[in-house]
């Protein structure tokens, strides 16, 4: 756990770098199994939580300072893989380059991908292996021996590893014991990045963070955790489950609220409910080795039996849930004229569902959606369903609530300049037109301020886009006011949702544009046909508020959404990136002239306008720290009218940056005789290294690419190969007879 609460800004701040969000589902919806009574099975396996193995792997892991970079922390790392194979693990190592770190000269610095990982091992479920649960700790330490933080965790992510990967579950288990959170989540936020890029199905994260540490003189022991609001069904799951088979140590939530910093964040802001667990309430004003030499076991790990609760009361919540009955997931409710369709997803084991409408029962049905004639346009319903187990009859907890006022479609075009009212929209109670900051008249549209732990929505009426439109965009100016560190633990998104289910992220808010007024516009060709399309403006931002008054505030004004029938002008076509490289600050960008006489060009980086003037040539230079995640389009503007979006280039498909997949990397025969064939699905030269189990680099290669080599003059013994590119990496354990 680290000292500084704060994100690493790049990834997580409302104001954040102007990336192209990553559209993955997320999993805010997740509801989960009633748990009320202990199960003998799910006991037996909690009474194997050994403190003795939990005290080994502490004292091991004490005797280095592992802080990220250092051979200390590959030792570890490959230690850990030492122990999640012994368990007959799937294992390999993802490998991530240390941005915007702060680093010790001499050890590591930002660019360089480290050369210790994050150690994921992977237990496949038996009926839903597409479903995963992740047990994640940090492994490194960057001043000391670091028992307590966080070998103490990463002793507990081995231990529930240990015992339930000898027994098999219906949902998968990921265990990852990540390296650099002490250098903000370096670790954490590329792989819950990649795990929203593959768009992965996860229930829940439970990060175990410092576990052995409690106050001597405050009372009886007690586990105090926390979490989020994107989190706090999860949170409620795991506090009664934690109770339930934990009772001489009972659970409670933060007195103060989250713990900021951590492993579990990263997964917030890709919408995955996650939870810090550890001892963190005591630690400042009462553990005096926090972050110092002293922290070693019988200082810092105070207390075994509270490490081994913590452990037990995760390990049950995993259980219960890996091989839980869930309720109904994913309900929503779709307004038109005069109904209301709800629908959800069909739930395993269950027969039938109960649907409630406003806490009533409205219908039972075997179906998984209901079409609610029964309504008021402009009257508000709450809508939720139960599911009736197959055989048993019982009855599942409740879904996820969705709440929804019956209308006619927004007409279109729309437009409002927010100087009269805000028809249209649908509002959490801190949205309002306001007077203190306008593009245009003498008002606009604001989110309120924002502070943390915060969440709310302003939703647009619903749409329909006729399949004769053409050229349909949604268009408004937008500003922010800031204060204190409130950036950095936030975010901000404008989405939209075909079915109030998956909402596609479509722009991300950006600190670049906070300054003044921006110009936004973002095409809605992709809905062109659809019957139902909503828009939405969200915000959320993590922790609570007892350490900093730091707020935000977002503005918004004269948003339009126009299409039009008629043959838009000509646009322009054949964007290509045509300049970049990794340690580029510019993108340069070319596109074929378009055959009407233009005022000039514009450039739209992620949804949003750059440049300051019209551009009078087909080519632009992007003066900008890129990233592999920004796409551009360029629009034509005529003396009437400006064009639609060209086609999109991005800077990931150009061959620049290639991310390994999950578990690709394939190396036969594997023990080998020397002779191995590699395989990855990289099609560019990519950096290759051997490591002993010692952490010593044995042999290297520059550049390589997929197929055989020669490692027979290495002598006998097991390897970790490890293979790079730009932004991404993966390794495996080889072994030569």
């Amino acid at each position: 756990m680290k000292k500084v609460i704060i994100i690493i800004v790049a990834m997580s701040s409302l104001f954040a770098s102007a990336q192209q969000p990553i559209s993955n589902k997320g999993n805010r919806l997740q509801t989960y199994p009633d748990v009320t009574v202990v199960n003998p099975d799910v006991e037996a396996l909690v009474n194997e939580v050994s403190m003795q193995n939990l005290e080994n792997s502490i004292r091991w892991m004490q005797q280095f300072i592992r802080h990220a970079c250092s051979p200390a922390a590959l030792e570890t790392q490959n230690w850990l893989i030492e122990h999640f194979e012994s368990f007959g693990l799937d294992v390999y190592v993802h490998y991530f380059p240390a941005v915007d770190i702060v680093y010790k000269p001499g050890l590591c610095k930002t660019g360089d991908t480290l050369d210790a990982g994050n150690v994921v091992a992977i237990q496949r479920g038996t009926e839903f292996p597409d479903e995963y649960i992740v047990i994640s700790s940090h492994y490194d330490h960057p001043d000391g021996p670091g028992a307590d933080d966080n070998a103490s965790g990463t002793a507990g992510v081995v231990e529930i590893a240990r015992i339930l990967s000898q027994h098999s579950f219906k949902r998968s288990i990921i265990y990852v014991p990540f390296n650099g959170e002490e250098l903000y989540m370096v670790g954490s936020l590329p792989f819950a990045e990649k795990c929203a890029r593959e768009d992965l199905n996860i229930l829940g994260v439970f990060n175990l963070d410092m576990l052995g540490f409690f106050p001597e003189d405050v009372g009886p022991l007690t586990m105090s955790s926390g979490s989020s609001k994107i989190s706090d069904r999860l949170w409620e799951y795991y506090q009664t489950v934690a109770n339930l088979y934990v009772t001489d140590i009972p659970t409670f939530r933060f007195s103060d609220g989250d713990s900021y910093g951590g492993d579990h964040m990263p997964f917030n802001i890709y919408e995955y409910p996650a939870l810090y667990i550890g001892d963190i309430e005591y630690h400042y004003g009462y553990n005096h080795c926090y972050h110092k030499s002293c922290d070693t076991l019988g200082s810092g790990v105070n207390s075994l039996p509270l490490a081994q609760g913590f452990v037990k009361a995760t390990l049950a919540s995993v259980v219960e849930l890996a091989n839980g009955w869930l309720p109904p997931q994913n309900l929503s409710a779709i307004p038109s004229d005069a109904k209301i369709t709800v629908s959800w997803d069909a739930a395993p084991e269950t027969s039938n569902y109960k649907l409630f409408k406003n806490n009533v029962l409205l219908t039972e049905t075997s179906e998984t959606s209901y079409v609610d004639t029964d309504v008021m346009n402009g009257t508000e319903y709450i809508y939720y369903v139960k599911g009736i187990r197959a055989g048993s009859g019982e009855e599942s907890p409740e879904s996820n609530r969705d709440s929804i006022a019956a209308s006619l479609p927004l007409p279109l075009p729309y437009f409002n300049d927010f100087e009269e009212n805000t028809d249209g929209w649908r509002l959490n109670p801190e949205w309002e037109r306001t007077t203190t900051q306008h593009y245009s008249g003498n008002s606009s549209f604001t989110s309120g301020k924002i502070f943390q732990n915060h969440f709310s929505t302003a939703e647009l009426c619903w749409l329909s886009i006729p399949d004769t439109a053409t050229n349909v965009s949604l268009s408004f100016y937008f500003r922010g006011s800031v204060s204190g560190e409130f950036w950095k633990e936030s975010n901000g998104f404008v989405e939209i949702s075909t079915d109030r289910k998956r909402w596609n992220k479509v722009m991300k808010i950006s600190k670049n544009y906070i300054q003044d007024w921006c110009f936004c516009q973002i095409s809605l060709n992709q809905y062109i046909g659809e019957p139902f399309v909503q828009i939405r403006i969200r915000v959320e931002s993590s922790g609570q508020n007892y350490n900093y008054s730091s707020k935000g505030q977002l503005f918004f004004d004269d948003l339009a959404v126009n299409f039009t029938a008629i043959q838009p002008k000509p646009i322009p076509e054949n964007l290509q990136i045509t300049l970049y490289s990794g340690t580029s600050t510019s993108v340069g960008l070319a596109w074929d002239k378009v055959a009407e006489p233009v005022k000039g060009y514009n450039i739209y980086r992620n949804n949003m306008k750059i440049n300051p003037s019209l551009i009078t040539i087909n080519k632009y230079y992007d003066i900008y720290s890129p990233t592999s995640d920004d796409c551009y389009q360029v629009t034509a503007v005529y003396p009437d009218v400006e064009s639609d979006f060209s086609n999109e280039a991005c800077i990931k498909d150009v061959g620049i940056s290639e991310i390994i997949p999950f578990s690709n990397l394939k190396i036969t025969p594997n023990p080998s005789n020397g002779n191995i064939n590699i395989e990855t699905g990289v099609s560019s030269d990519y950096h290759l290294a051997i490591y002993n189990m010692m952490g010593v680099k044995v042999f290297e290669k520059e550049l390589f690419t997929d197929g055989a080599l020669d490692v027979s003059n290495l002598p006998k013994g097991m390897y970790i190969l490890k293979i790079t590119t730009k932004d991404d990496g993966v390794a495996k354990k080889i072994v030569i007879n």
